[in-house]
């Protein structure tokens, strides 16, 4: 139950790594495609800022709002797999997918139709953030997986 809890956890950390660097180079590339000089350490230094500001210093912590959605979709994936034989690393990563899918689609409604994700602005971007999510719950179900066995 310790190792499931740990692997959850660094599952929600994963995606929530990944969103921020997925977000950072959005927002990155915009200013490349302005003319504006970007290095190596400007992006670094804004990627750790970002990793900061979304998640500890606004109203609503970016990780909080990937963990409750990993919770939901983890669990719902959890039951359906008592009746469906797939591949865990399979189901949880439909289900991490899906989460951060919801995630994206759905935080719009909660801000009077404003995207606060700049990457998930365009399909591709809500694409990649999906991939990100497909990831992180790949890495949740393959060490499942990886449990049962031993």
């Amino acid at each position: 139950m310790l190792i499931n809890s740990f692997n959850l956890f660094i599952s929600i950390v994963l995606a929530t790594c990944l969103v921020i660097l997925q977000e950072t180079m959005s927002n990155i590339f915009w200013l490349i495609s302005v003319d504006m000089p970007v290095s190596l350490g400007i992006f670094l230094n804004t990627y750790f800022n970002n990793l900061y500001a979304m998640n500890l210093s606004g109203a609503i912590p970016l990780i909080a709002l990937i963990a409750i959605g990993f919770l939901i979709a983890y669990f719902v994936t959890k039951i359906i797999l008592i009746w469906v034989k797939v591949s865990k690393s399979y189901a949880y990563a439909f289900a991490g997918a899906a989460a951060i899918l919801a995630i994206v689609l759905l935080m719009p409604f909660a801000f009077y139709n404003l995207d606060i994700l700049a990457g998930g602005r365009s399909v591709l971007g809500k694409t990649i953030l999906t991939f990100f999510g497909l990831l992180s719950g790949y890495y949740f179900g393959k060490k499942l997986e990886k449990q049962e066995m031993a």
